[in-house]
């Protein structure tokens, strides 16, 4: 069994403590504070935006950056794909070009 530890992270100046896995504690802190990267940047734009609006708008802007960057991977995968097959058919036509020379 993977034992767990409690992290001390702040989000928008509360302090709020999170289990998690050991060994993983300088991932959750990493992810708070992008959380509350999001959050000043927010802030900086109105700073009468409401607790639970906030933080619900900074959820949505990460979640945004996740399919962004997903849909960035696939892109890449994709081109990877089409090149792995632009290979393949470029070493079939040159088969295909050397059996023409030997006729």
């Amino acid at each position: 069994m993977s034992k767990t530890v409690t992290v001390k992270i702040e989000i928008n100046g509360v302090v709020y403590p999170v289990s998690c896995i050991a060994g993983e504690e300088d991932r959750l802190i990493k992810s708070s504070k992008e959380v509350n990267k999001v959050i000043a940047s927010l802030s900086n734009i109105s700073e009468t935006i409401g607790e639970t609006r906030l933080l619900a708008m900074a959820s949505l802007i990460l979640a945004d950056q996740l399919i962004e960057k997903d849909n960035f991977t696939d892109a890449n995968n994709n081109m990877n794909e089409l090149v792995n097959w632009l290979e393949k058919a470029t070493e079939r036509m040159n088969k295909v070009a050397k059996l023409l020379e030997n006729k």
